[in-house]
């Protein structure tokens, strides 16, 4: 049927947003699914459920990503039953706020889930991935390039993207193939948390990338998977944001930059 067709599908955050999103396009094509989140996933697991026209394997799991001990037994216990074929990491939190108007614990809070989460995650997951295997892990265009009010969410952006590409060099020998996937922002319940807290600046800043749909983004991402290629950034606009980043001098970048947040200010 398809390159997913019965592979055994480790997703986190899947109970909303783009886990979820990809939860359903999986069904479609005959995943098995194996989902975890915080938070409760009853509701999806009721809408995956009636999607589920191959009568795939679903299973549920809670997990808090920030907490190893934890994280490492819920994944053993899911590789007992289904043994991981590909890992899809979702899980992640925005941080919207002015470094000069943020506090210790929202700066420690970003980069223990985004950070030290992802960590977690691909250590409980390592000992169950053997040649042919695959991860992939959501960064963000904000792994490149910093934005207005996203000093936080950018240092844990920029973080992930490091970690993946060194975790690469050292799997990648072994059979295990890496997907960093890096988009614009995404229309989900992430990024709508930050309405009426991020300041102008910010908002004019991260309309220079474009919103995608999520269909759209997952679509892609899961193409970028299917090739098992590097790096997926879906969108135009972001993709001529990135080739800006690669071949004009910083002082060009951040010249752009500047004029877009004094832009921004005034109007």
């Amino acid at each position: 049927m398809g390159y997913f067709t019965d592979k055994n599908i480790y997703i986190t955050g899947a109970a909303s947003g783009i886990g979820f999103e990809t939860a359903k396009q999986l069904i479609h094509q005959g995943a098995n699914l194996v989902l975890f989140d915080v938070q409760p996933l009853d509701a999806a697991l009721a809408i995956l459920k009636g999607l589920n026209k191959y009568n795939t394997s679903i299973a549920t799991y809670a997990l808090d990503v920030t907490d190893a001990d934890t994280t490492a037994k819920q994944i053993a216990a899911a590789a007992e039953r289904l043994s991981p074929d590909i890992l899809m990491h979702f899980v992640g939190v925005t941080g919207p706020w002015a470094f000069d108007e943020m506090t210790q614990a929202q700066f420690e809070r970003v980069m223990n889930i985004n950070v030290f989460g992802t960590r977690n995650v691909l250590a409980a997951v390592r000992p169950f991935l053997s040649r042919g295997d695959q991860v992939m892990v959501t960064a963000s265009m904000s792994s490149f390039t910093g934005s207005y009010g996203y000093s936080s969410y950018s240092a844990s952006k920029f973080a992930v993207w490091g970690m993946m590409q060194s975790i690469s060099f050292e799997w990648k020998p072994l059979g295990i193939d890496i997907t960093v996937f890096a988009p614009p922002p995404i229309d989900t319940p992430l990024t709508q948390s930050e309405v009426g807290v991020m300041a102008q600046a910010g908002i004019g800043m991260k309309k220079l990338a474009g919103e995608l749909k999520i269909e759209a983004a997952v679509r892609s991402m899961l193409k970028g998977v299917e090739n098992r290629e590097f790096l997926v950034v879906p969108g135009v606009m972001a993709n001529l944001i990135r080739l800006q980043l690669r071949f004009f001098p910083i002082s060009w970048v951040n010249w752009i930059g500047n004029k877009t947040v004094a832009w921004s200010m005034r109007s």
